[in-house]
């Protein structure tokens, strides 16, 4: 049995529609053609998604119904892709996404208290129409796209059509160091990367697209913990001082395997997000970890501020956003936030997620 999973495969489509209706022709079509190309050789990811690219936020937004029902009958994820957060039209297009089970981000491309003001109303709005909706937006702190199979940040490139995928992997690294340290870690993580890369050049080949890469990013599904790889290496429990540490030992082996497996995109860093990883999410019920803490581990780890539930305080929850904007320009990678800011909920309380399950909240 493999030790990891194919946490997803998308296709990055290069063709912003001018209608509603060929929106929704091309998510029908690309769904086809990646299934198609999965039958025929036999692999079944965890998910399969279609990204679109930037495009008219009116459009898209008037795209996102139709949208929603393809990805109910086809069974993908499908993402409306980014727009510029200080845009005419930005929040609508955030909105209708989220109400139509649609994923979609926000480009911070003007880091102001203006804007981050607007997308802490905007997020808070979708928010509390139902919880789990906001898991479907999220903002990019830098406001410049990046090429990644990871939702809601995913985007793609005009003019071309290509697939990525993604792996879910953070127990088998974690028996890799426990037997032979950081050189392990690094070795299994290529070795995977490798396979995944292989496996990803076939379903490109299939379907007819680009093979753009594999994101090797340590991305946590409950059992399978981020936290738990980390925690292992740093030898200290978050946010304990020297676990920051432990993150960057982890994401610097991250990369120095990404440039081994050679067609690597993304992100390729430790992912943080709360409501994914069980042992985050028990840090989180013993109220040891605030959003504050993650924000500032954003430094060394993509979107340490991610899948949060946090009380709503329109201008902290703003400020969170400009907080991770800083570390996204100190690093010069585009970093993620997406919260799920909430009225009248205290931390520790607990929020039905849906698939994600009862997800703790923690203090601003």
């Amino acid at each position: 049995m493999p030790s990891y999973s194919i946490r997803a495969v998308v296709a990055h489509l290069g063709v912003a529609p001018s209608s509603p209706e060929e929106y929704k022709d091309l998510a029908e079509s690309a769904a086809s053609k990646l299934y198609e190309a999965l039958d025929k050789i036999n692999v079944r990811p965890d998910s399969v998604r279609i990204t679109f690219p930037n495009g008219d936020p009116r459009v898209a937004a008037e795209a996102a119904p139709y949208l929603g029902e393809v990805a109910e009958s086809e069974m993908v994820l499908i993402s409306l892709g980014g727009v510029e957060a200080s845009r005419k039209g930005s929040r609508d297009f955030l909105a209708e996404a989220a109400g139509n089970g649609v994923y979609a981000h926000a480009l911070l491309d003007e880091p102001t208290w203006e804007v981050a003001l607007e997308l802490a109303r905007t997020i808070n709005g979708i928010a509390e129409l139902e919880p789990v909706k906001a898991t479907r937006i999220g903002v990019n702190a830098l406001g410049r796209p990046v090429l990644t199979p990871y939702y809601p940040l995913s985007s793609s490139r005009p003019g071309e059509t290509g697939v990525s995928a993604a792996v879910t992997y953070p127990n088998a690294l974690a028996k890799a160091y426990q037997e032979g340290g950081i050189p392990a870690l690094e070795r299994e993580a290529a070795r995977i990367g490798l396979e995944v890369l292989g496996v990803l050049r076939e379903i490109a080949s299939a379907a007819g697209f680009k093979a753009y890469g594999v994101d090797l990013s340590v991305s946590p599904w409950m059992q399978e913990t981020s936290l738990g790889l980390v925690e292992l290496v740093a030898g200290t429990r978050i946010p304990e001082p020297g676990f920051a540490r432990g993150v960057l030992e982890v994401n610097k082996a991250l990369a120095r395997a990404a440039q081994s497996v050679g067609e690597s995109i993304g992100f390729n860093e430790v992912q943080l997000p709360v409501a994914e990883d069980q042992k985050l999410k028990l840090r989180a019920a013993e109220g040891v970890i605030t959003a504050s803490d993650l924000a500032r581990l954003s430094g060394v780890c993509l979107a340490g501020l991610d899948m949060a539930v946090v009380p709503y305080d329109e201008r902290r929850v703003a400020g969170l956003i400009l907080e991770v904007s800083a570390y996204a320009e100190t690093k010069g990678k585009p970093l993620g936030v997406r919260l799920v800011p909430l009225q009248d909920v205290e931390p520790g309380d607990k929020v039905d997620l849906g698939a994600f399950g009862e997800t703790p909240v923690i203090a601003l």
